[in-house]
């Protein structure tokens, strides 16, 4: 309830707004972003196979360097990187470390795993490591503890080097693949991310594998010469320990022989990693693709194998321009590795600005129509889409959230409108199959937060999960849900919805998702499509959200601005203060109508760091401006009937 005068007197000024901005001035600014979209569209559409970076497709959403780093190690043993692609890889790793000589996580501090493999690229790619920025770097890696303590996947590669012992790492009981899918022990019940790490792991780490890669020894804390100082897999305490003797146990037995059991558990490891390889030729996303192809080297297969050469071709696909948004060679366009291809959740925005048939077929085509591992716990026939174009193993709800908006632009008389309805109906029955019991919504598999070995003091415990199932991620996809749920006719009084906003009650109200515009702002058109506007949830997140705009009428940055408006206009008609953030919009596109000025982030959560996308902010703008010109134009006709 608004108690307060302040409230008050914000809430006479949100009834009666001051007159809707010019349409010419607001068509002006729409046509701008609009042209931006376009091209971003153009770009991430441009795949081309072993394109030099002058011709290489732009990369929507590059994250960290660290595939970079590892596709340069890699080629050690497949030898496919072009002298451009090993260059283009190179300068932008070169470039992307900064002046104290680490390299910096998305938050903009230290990372020890990315300084590591900063390091490591480049003395492999041939750089001196006397040099004074390899110097810095390698002291960034001391003072944070040496490489050994880096995260799981670096420490692989340190022991496929030989640079540390496999003992480093935790040891997988290769039983684990011979038991049932109901098992709470099988790697089923991992996530999607998980199993696509932890299969191939096991197949390398049972050979062991072993790459002659540069000498990494000056990054490791050595207790005395060549013995480096070793880093616990478990918490401290008694339960970390006896997890520790454990591990210590599993490694023992491996060195007695175990007859048809030990057998039969690889045969089964390596069926399920041939099994799990997807359309598009890789597995869930880079890593797991990475992995899973030097654990197909370990099996015997050679470089010139099919399967070999569609997992490469997909890391080609993965691969594209970036312009650096960040220190002295700001600006610059360079090669970068990307977490997987051109997603759904990016492309299927940037299709819809202009729907066209053949874009509703094209979306259309990429639906699941398989079954997949999803459905072991969801009870819903396939449907929804994949995070990827040719991912047919996985289903992504934030994917198919983007898809449903794009292709609910689509007119009622299209002649495509009776199968996008069919695939819309598909889609929201699997969205609502992949509820979790609290009431919050999974993004891949149900229970892919849950897993119950995480809850064991394991360091490396979060390669088990996607992310928490209260996080930022989470809480933003279940306001994305209902939304959905919301625009097909959806409302409090169905128990689902009543079980994801009493859940959304319990999480929406701390100080991260307070701080967060996109969480709030998509929070505030998911609750004002179920809730009536006298809902509690919905008055509060509407009083957060407007208390987070600036004087010039901007809530931060352009497409933070953006995301505010949708959130706004999601909880009613257009008031004060969505104009003046529409005025700043216009003001700030007419300054930079390339709107390069203004970076955007995803937060993709679980493994995956947050990531710059490009296009974000003209498409944000495109969605915002053209939301607020059809509310403007609906309550001026309604105003005119009254």
């Amino acid at each position: 309830m608004l108690s307060t005068r302040q409230d008050i007197k914000l809430d006479e000024r949100r009834r009666n707004p001051r007159p809707p901005l010019p349409g010419s001035t607001l068509d002006t600014a729409l046509d701008r972003a609009e042209h931006v979209a376009r091209s971003w569209r153009h770009r991430a559409m441009g795949v081309v196979r072993g394109a030099s970076i002058e011709q290489a497709a732009w990369l929507l959403n590059p994250p960290d360097i660290g595939p970079s780093c590892e596709v340069l190690l890699a080629d050690r043993l497949f030898h496919d990187l072009d002298a451009d692609e090993t260059n283009g890889l190179l300068a932008f790793i070169r470039a992307s470390q900064d002046s104290s000589g680490a390299w910096l996580n998305a938050t903009g501090q230290p990372d020890l795993s990315l300084s590591v493999l900063g390091w490591w690229a480049r003395v492999q790619a041939g750089d001196d490591p006397t040099d004074d920025s390899m110097i810095r770097a390698r002291r960034a890696v001391h003072a944070m503890g040496g490489a050994q303590r880096a995260h799981f996947s670096v420490r692989l590669w340190l022991a496929m080097a030989g640079q540390i012992p496999w003992s480093f790492l935790p040891a997988v009981p290769g039983e684990l693949f011979l038991l049932p899918e109901a098992s709470w022990l099988s790697p089923s019940r991992f996530s999607p991310w998980a199993r696509g790490m932890l299969v191939p792991y096991y197949v390398i780490a049972r050979a062991p594998a072993r790459l002659h890669l540069a000498d990494a020894a000056p990054l490791l804390l050595e207790r005395r010469p060549e013995t480096p100082v070793p880093p616990r897999l478990t918490r401290p305490g008694l339960t970390g320990d006896v997890l520790q003797a454990i591990d210590r146990s599993v490694r023992l037995a491996r060195k007695f022989p175990r007859g048809i059991l030990s057998r039969w558990a690889i045969e089964r490891a390596q069926a399920n990693l041939c099994e799990s390889q997807q359309d598009h030729g890789g597995w869930f996303s880079f890593r797991p693709t990475l992995l899973s192809l030097i654990a197909l080297r370990v099996m015997g297969l050679t470089c010139d194998d099919a399967r070999i050469e569609r997992a490469l071709g997909y890391l080609r696909r993965c691969r594209g321009r970036v312009k650096l948004t960040s220190g002295p060679e700001q600006g610059r366009v360079l090669l970068a590795q990307g977490q997987s291809g051109p997603g759904l959740r990016t492309l299927a925005p940037l299709v819809g600005i202009d729907l066209v048939d053949t874009d509703v077929d094209w979306l259309l085509e990429q639906e699941l129509r398989q079954p997949g591992p999803w459905q072991s716990r969801a009870d819903a026939r396939a449907g929804g889409w994949s995070a990827e174009p040719g991912a047919g193993q996985h289903v992504d709800v934030d994917a198919t959230c983007r898809v449903l908006d794009a292709i609910s632009g689509l007119p009622s008389n299209s002649s495509r409108a009776g199968s996008t309805w069919g695939a819309t109906r598909r889609a929201i029955d699997l969205t609502l199959a992949m509820q979790e019991g609290e009431g919050g919504f999974a993004r891949f598999e149900r229970g892919e937060s849950k897993v119950w070995m995480r809850a064991l003091p394991w360091q490396d415990a979060d390669l088990l999960c996607f992310g928490e199932s209260d996080d930022l991620v989470h809480i933003r996809l279940t306001g994305d849900v209902l939304a959905q749920l919301g625009g097909t006719g959806f409302r409090l009084d169905d128990d689902r919805v009543h079980r994801a906003v009493t859940w959304l009650e319990q999480h929406a109200r701390t100080p991260l998702v307070q701080e967060d515009i996109e969480v709030l702002s998509t929070l505030a058109r998911g609750v004002g499509a179920v809730c009536p506007p006298e809902h509690g949830l919905r008055q509060s997140l509407e009083k957060n959200l407007r208390a987070r705009q600036h004087e010039d009428g901007s809530f931060g940055s352009l497409v933070d601005t953006a995301r505010a408006v949708r959130g706004l206009l999601g909880l009613g008609t257009p008031c004060v203060q969505v104009i003046r953030a529409v005025r700043h919009i216009i003001e700030s596109v007419d300054r930079d109508p390339d709107l390069e000025r203004s970076p955007a982030f995803l937060r993709e959560g679980g493994p995956t760091p947050d990531t710059h996308d490009p296009s974000a902010t003209a498409l944000e703008i495109v969605q915002a401006l053209g939301e607020y010109r059809r509310t403007s134009a609906t309550h001026v006709s309604a105003a005119r009937v009254q």
